[in-house]
């Protein structure tokens, strides 16, 4: 099946390579991320009691077990929605003429000359960041405004975007032009709320001072109870906050001086 305004794989030419995608190896990476989440969370739930004297070294145990169950997770996560958005039985055929992409969904082909945009990035044998989908990426934009992308899941990825690079020298030498370069003064409007937000929370912590409570006992005695403004939990969230804040703003206005060698 092809789309209208679409070549055939016989318009192309010999084939000089098929490239099937395994995305099946996404749900296997998702599994192996969860089993280490399980594995890290229990260690970790397990490790948390015997750190309450609060000894340094137990509490960088802790930490750094329930780090690798938080990053576990985000693997496993990321996988299961890449799994999900894929087309099953997805190919690339790069031919004399064209390119072939397929699915079960249907095959459909474009003339080199129609590809409008090429970004080839990253390093094909980077073993594990490849296997994730990270190490490589390859996006194609055609005429007929179709966005094609993979990744190291492609079979010989890297012969895929040798290729594409050697068939397509009108397009692969056009210089990327990143977000950050595309944002205008957004990222430093960003930048100035991000800020904001920092003297905003420090405000709200000294608005909720720790409070003194007398309590007279029925033996005449006078007990003093302190109640906190903020509970631990609260403390620890504002201020992971306040530093997620500052980091994103110094991250912003990095974004947004580099963006200007754009314009």
């Amino acid at each position: 099946m092809t789309g209208p305004g679409r070549n055939t794989p016989g318009d192309l030419g010999p084939v000089i390579g098929r490239h099937p995608v395994d995305h099946r190896k996404r749900w296997v990476n998702a599994g192996w991320a969860l089993l280490v989440a399980v594995v890290s969370g229990l260690l970790g739930a397990g490790t948390l009691p015997a750190t309450d004297e609060g000894t340094p070294g137990g509490n960088k145990a802790v930490g750094l077990v329930l780090g690798l169950c938080l990053g576990a997770v985000i693997v496993a996560v990321t996988q299961i929605v890449r799994a999900l958005r894929c087309k099953p039985g997805e190919y690339f055929e790069t031919h004399e003429e064209g390119l072939i992409h397929g699915s079960r969904r249907g095959t459909t082909g474009w003339s080199w000359n129609r590809v409008t945009s090429l970004h080839v990035d990253g390093d094909a044998v980077n073993g594990l960041a490849t296997r994730l989908g990270n190490g490589y990426r390859i996006e194609i934009g055609l005429d007929d405004g179709t966005r094609l992308r993979t990744d190291g899941l492609a079979e010989r990825a890297g012969d895929l975007g040798r290729v594409l690079l050697a068939r397509c020298p009108h397009v692969a030498l056009k210089p990327r032009i990143p977000w950050y370069g595309r944002a205008g003064a957004w990222p430093l409007a960003a930048a100035a709320v991000c800020a904001a937000a920092i003297p905003a929370t420090i405000l709200y912590i000294l608005d909720h001072p720790d409070e003194e409570h007398r309590i007279t006992t029925g033996a005449g005695m006078t007990m003093v109870r302190t109640e906190p403004g903020i509970g631990e939990a609260g403390y620890a969230f504002l201020s992971i906050g306040m530093l997620m804040c500052a980091i994103t703003a110094i991250s912003l206005v990095v974004a947004y001086v580099r963006g200007r060698a754009y314009r």
